[in-house]
């Protein structure tokens, strides 16, 4: 899957990245851990597919149970990769205020998901509406008010050696390409064929492009760094 082979990539990057710069701050850590655990989310979530396509000769234990799709394991993962790009860009916030804000405004979406899921039957049945779209928006909101706090700074001067920015524009693209997608996921089946290839190919490309920019990212600021090191 070339998704996955992205998701590989863009892990390998960041572990070279961090490698190379063993002083890194703690947030580049976390996000290099978050990579290998998309990576690892999407090699289990791959269960579903290779059911389906071999006629339940593999995975038979999920036939004709809830989980014979993956879409319980993409909602809990939709919660958990946006609260961490938020809480990513959160900390470069320079407002204590605006930080304890968004933070609650964070507890609340958690909560209001996890509500949505328990008192509802879309866990197992389509991807969470509100949970993509209403994170979409938190996350938008978030990576502005980073974008305005960056402009106050000397970084933005050298921008291009700034690996928060790579991780901003890749995440804001995939986000905001795939959000509407999520929004229509009720058309999503083996009827529709339009729909089921248009969805699929905005993914891709949107994966491809965020993992990508990733990847340039931890490949052009640990350059920088390694530069840094040896002059000094």
């Amino acid at each position: 899957m070339p998704i996955l082979l992205f998701e590989l990539l863009a892990a390998l990057a960041g572990t070279y990245y961090l490698r190379n710069n063993e002083n890194t701050e703690k947030n580049y850590k976390y996000l290099v851990y978050f990579l290998w655990f998309t990576f690892f989310n999407e090699v289990i979530g791959s269960y579903a597919p290779i059911a389906y396509f071999t006629k339940y000769k593999y995975f038979r234990f999920v036939e004709n149970t809830v989980f014979y799709n993956n879409v319980w394991l993409y909602n809990i993962y939709i919660l958990i990769s946006i609260s961490f790009f938020v809480i990513f860009f959160r900390r470069y916030l320079s407002s204590i205020k605006l930080k304890k804000n968004i933070l609650v405004i964070l507890l609340l979406y958690l909560l209001i998901s996890v509500l949505n899921f328990i008192f509802t039957d879309i866990f197992f049945t389509s991807y969470s509406v509100l949970a993509i779209t209403f994170g979409t928006i938190l996350l938008l909101f978030t990576i502005i008010l980073f974008y305005f706090d960056l402009l106050k700074t000397d970084k933005v001067f050298n921008i291009k050696y700034y690996l928060p920015f790579y991780i901003s524009i890749g995440a804001l693209v995939f986000y905001l390409c795939v959000a509407p997608l999520f929004t229509f996921s009720k058309y999503f089946n083996t009827l529709n064929e339009l729909y089921v290839n248009l969805r699929t190919n905005i993914i891709l490309l949107a994966s491809i492009i965020m993992y990508t920019t990733f990847i340039i990212g931890f490949l052009v600021c640990s350059r920088k760094d390694i530069k840094e090191e040896v002059l000094n």
